[in-house]
């Protein structure tokens, strides 16, 4: 077991930290990067990338497009490069054509079609809910504009990716617009590379694991392979990871990642709240204040795992104090 540790850690880029010239291929081995708070998403990678601030994401997402936010793993947002975040987007079938979402959402599959239709039409640049509501008009539009939950752009989920946001508001634009290019994969062919590279990284895994995971059924035509071979090696290094970080979403069994007091880093569900991680396991919990950082580890620690613990105190105290990202670029 310890060596199935060993080999997570060093392909999540946890045991050291990755150059600054390496983002993108640190984003692509853990296979995207939780980015429901933009803060975590910040932290997942600044633990695992020399030298990474605030400002480093935002200037992969807007800027140079290196990056891509969107819906994909679970249907919750993600960072992914553009190859990845076209795989991910051809594994997930439609739910929005089920006879269960259009009841929940009091239309026809009409009615869903029609707004995928007018929603793509209009998002040819980066637009807000509210913009994308009052240029489709109409019932439907007013519905769409209010609903905080993006749930009437559902239908045109599978062609879109966020824009810069504008303040509080995000945006959403056309994938072949915002990167060029974007095309779905076959369904089966994506699916099963996805399974593959989570093997490289976070296996082994028991097929249940793994769709708890993807949350969702694999076919059966979806092989898990072999994960491979484990050098002899010992698990190393203390992470501070923030919420909803991927090693602690992605590693399976549970009870062997987190020994003791799950219910502490999956409180209620809204988890996982953010990990101390010793030698690979969870083994305690921290939070910010600002700059403070207060950490409560579960176990005791070597002087050298101190030592360790707090220069990961001071990496995201640094992070804290880094300057944020520019003003998002305005739609002319």
């Amino acid at each position: 077991m310890e060596r199935i540790y060993a080999r997570r850690l060093a392909r999540s880029h946890l045991d050291a930290p990755a150059p600054a010239d390496r983002v993108l291929d640190v984003v692509r081995d853990v296979l995207g990067v939780h980015a429901q708070l933009m803060t975590a998403a910040e932290l997942s990678l600044s633990a695992r990338v020399e030298g990474v601030t605030r400002a480093t994401i935002p200037q992969l997402l807007w800027e140079t497009r290196e990056l891509v936010k969107a819906n994909t793993i679970r249907g919750t947002l993600h960072l992914q490069t553009p190859e990845d975040f076209a795989l991910w987007k051809s594994v997930y079938e439609p739910r929005w054509r089920t006879d269960a979402w259009l009841a929940w959402q009091e239309l026809t599959l009409a009615e869903a079609e029609w707004l995928r239709d007018s929603v793509l039409a209009v998002l040819d640049e980066p637009r807000t809910r509210a913009e994308i509501g009052e240029l489709i008009g109409g019932r439907l539009g007013e519905r769409l504009a209010g609903d905080s939950w993006g749930h009437l752009i559902s239908p045109a989920n599978s062609e879109l990716c966020h824009g810069p946001p504008r303040g509080r508001n995000v945006t959403f634009v056309r994938a072949d617009v915002w990167l060029g290019g974007f095309a779905h994969h076959d369904r089966l062919d994506a699916l099963q590379q996805l399974v593959d590279r989570y093997l490289a990284t976070y296996g082994p895994v028991e097929r249940p694991e793994l769709e708890h995971w993807l949350a969702r059924k694999l076919p059966p035509e979806v092989e898990i392979p072999d994960a491979g071979t484990f050098a002899d090696a010992e698990p190393r290094g203390v992470r501070l990871l923030p919420h909803y970080d991927v090693y602690v979403i992605a590693c399976h069994p549970r009870d062997q990642l987190i020994p003791e007091r799950k219910e502490r880093i999956f409180l209620k569900g809204a988890g996982p709240n953010p990990t101390l991680l010793v030698e690979g396991r969870v083994a305690g919990t921290w939070r910010r204040d600002r700059v403070e950082v207060a950490v409560e580890p579960w176990v005791e620690l070597t002087k050298l795992q101190r030592a360790e613990l707090d220069r990961e105190v001071e990496r995201v105290s640094t992070w804290a104090r880094s300057p944020g990202p520019r003003a998002s670029p305005r739609r002319r």
